[in-house]
């Protein structure tokens, strides 16, 4: 991931690491963003990583700041996502950040959470904090494209997965179960599956694939939702999403 920036080719660098952490908790950190931190001493060197893992644990800023130890006072927190300010299911960010002795933060983009908005940078300037936000502010955006679409937009994040032939079919004949996707392509939509929080598909395609709706060969922490529109109530008790209730409701 390479950030464009007019910044030093190091600040650039860090932020990418920052990102990199960030992206290690995919899949985990649901309703929370995706969220890196890295330390670095006043000489330019690393002294602290972390990542937020999931929700309800410590947030990335903690987890790098731990790493650090004494070795945080006088550096630069380099983090992905504004700090929070308020008390949650973990006690607020920028108290730990203050207590560390942080003499400056560069942060990639403000928190979109109306809870957090501008006022975990409020809160570190007011008690004399250098804040600079910007730097990696679109990859930070494109990590956590659902998680802000759900804080702007008020509204999921949806995926769309379709394949087809070359002459346009998605079957050989309808009804008839085709595989048409190659074994890299159902990879990547496995991976896809075990980062999302809910699956959703039509009756017609319970009926013509039997398909179990699970994220296979890809490990998966929570379980998966899986949805099916059926109005008429036409699943087949024997379906193969239902007798996998282990992997996740339905």
């Amino acid at each position: 991931m390479v950030i464009q920036t007019g910044r030093s080719p190091k600040e650039a660098a860090y932020m990418e690491r920052a990102l990199f952490h960030a992206a290690r908790g995919l899949g985990r950190t649901s309703p929370n963003p995706l969220v890196g931190a890295i330390v670095v001493s006043a000489d330019g060197v690393v002294v602290g990583q972390g990542y937020h893992h999931r929700a309800g644990e410590a947030h990335a800023e903690v987890n790098a700041l731990d790493e650090a130890g004494g070795r945080a006072r006088g550096a630069t927190l380099y983090c992905t996502l504004e700090p929070c300010a308020h008390h949650g299911r973990t006690p607020p960010c920028v108290h730990r950040v203050l207590e560390a002795g942080i003499r400056r933060v560069v942060a990639a983009t403000e928190d979109p959470n109306p809870i957090v908005s501008g006022r975990g940078f409020a809160f570190l300037r007011e008690h004399g904090m250098h804040v600079e936000v910007g730097l990696g502010a679109d990859a930070s955006a494109s990590l956590n494209r659902p998680f802000f679409t759900l804080m702007r937009e008020g509204r999921p994040f949806v995926i769309l997965k379709a394949a087809a032939s070359l002459d346009g079919r998605i079957a050989e004949t309808s009804g008839r179960r085709t595989f048409l996707t190659s074994a890299a392509a159902n990879r990547h939509a496995h991976c896809v599956r075990a980062q999302v929080d809910a699956i959703a598909v039509g009756v017609g395609t319970v009926l013509a694939d039997d398909p179990e709706l699970t994220a296979r060969g890809i490990f998966r922490e929570r379980p998966l939702l899986r949805v099916i529109f059926d109005r008429r109530l036409r699943t087949p008790p024997d379906a193969k999403v239902l007798s996998t209730l282990s992997a996740g409701p339905v």
